[in-house]
């Protein structure tokens, strides 16, 4: 009953070890993955949330012109 209790405390640590090695790879994948789709989606001027095209904003005009405008206020100080 000894052998199979250390046996079983070497398979957990065994998991535990290779956990601890490919967590960082898998957490980096993914966020690799998020930051590739908000890239692409900025390139197609596209919001994820609502699936809308931002090109346009009837209330602020042109997307260029607002990003300027809210660029201008950072380079100010």
């Amino acid at each position: 009953m000894n052998n199979a209790f250390e046996t079983a405390v070497n398979v957990v640590i065994a998991l535990a070890v290779l956990a601890v090695a490919a967590l960082p790879a898998i957490i980096g994948t993914i966020r690799d993955r998020r930051i590739d789709v908000q890239l692409r989606d900025a390139e197609q001027g596209r919001d994820r949330r609502t699936g809308v095209l931002v090109v346009f904003d009837l209330a602020y005009g042109p997307h260029e012109d607002r990003a300027v405008r809210a660029n201008a206020g950072r380079n100010s100080k």
